[in-house]
């Protein structure tokens, strides 16, 4: 992983003063938005937007984009477009895959051109949900998957499914994990509400997500806040490590304040500390 995937800030590629946004953002990824944001008559001008971007923020700060969906004549116009003209962003999100296919396509076309992308594929539909084991297993260029929770809400009830979305999410982290994917939260609907995006954040750690998208810069803050490891996490987590590592040749098992541990809590441990070390490559001082 060589950028940090805490906090993704959504915004239209068709705003206006995107640039200085763009800058302005504390969050560790920018996702210029082409799909849902942006009406049907001003997706050439949000395609355009993008070739305006001055070409030194995409070393700044680390972009993405989302296109359309590339199963619709719109999403290939993006990516060709996109293509056409050298825009690589850090990542590509596909928006309602429901296939392996729309990824082979995506993977042709990047070939044929000479360029390669890393990629990441909104699950948001209930035939994608279904289709999640052959998503996954097209590996050219997934790097992770994105909860899409309004559009499959949409397909379930009328509002959002909190309930429905807790096993859903569950089994979109499952099939992510199992191929060493990153997995990414849909955003928090609730504007102004830190308890319910709180609330999300830390369903979402529970699953295993690594970040979230947040589609206010307000939202940005916690949302990195939460997916930083804590300094009584780091403590624990090197006291797990030595506790082990001291533990009888014999056996692979200790306690710690009462806690068994094992060889699986070791996994754990060293993965936040990989964790908290990739941050302070990322000028976040490490606790």
């Amino acid at each position: 992983m060589n950028t940090m995937t805490r906090s993704w800030l959504c915004m239209p590629a068709s705003q206006k003063h995107m640039e200085r946004k763009i800058i302005e953002s504390s969050a560790d990824i920018v996702l210029l938005d082409l799909e849902d944001s942006v009406p049907m008559c001003k997706k050439q001008f949000a395609r355009e937007q993008l070739l305006a971007l001055d070409p030194s923020i995409r070393g700044r700060c680390n972009l993405a984009i989302r296109v359309n969906t590339l199963a619709k004549s719109e999403g290939i116009r993006d990516l060709v477009f996109l293509l056409d003209h050298n825009i690589i962003p850090e990542y590509l999100i596909i928006p309602k895959v429901e296939s392996s296919g729309e990824l082979r396509v995506l993977n042709e076309l990047t070939c044929a051109t000479g360029q390669r992308v890393k990629t990441f594929a909104i699950i948001e539909t209930l035939k994608g949900l279904r289709c999640i084991d052959s998503i996954i297993n097209e590996r050219t260029s997934l790097r992770g998957l994105i909860l899409g929770s309004a559009d499959i809400s949409s397909e379930i009830n009328f509002k959002i499914a909190e309930r429905a979305l807790i096993q859903i999410k569950c089994d979109i982290a499952i099939a992510a994990h199992s191929m060493g994917l990153m997995v990414i939260d849909s955003p928090c609907f609730k504007l102004n509400n830190d308890k319910a995006l709180r609330s999300e954040i830390e369903i979402a750690k529970e699953f295993g997500y690594s970040g979230k998208i947040a589609i206010h810069p307000s939202q940005v803050e916690l949302i990195n806040k939460l997916f930083t490891p804590t300094a009584t996490e780091l403590k624990k987590a090197r006291a797990i490590i030595k506790c082990l590592e001291a533990s009888e040749p014999l056996t692979a098992i200790s306690s710690l304040d009462g806690e068994m541990l094992g060889p699986p809590f070791e996994v754990m441990a060293r993965r936040l500390l990989a964790i908290n070390e990739s941050l302070s490559k990322f000028n976040r001082k490490p606790a």
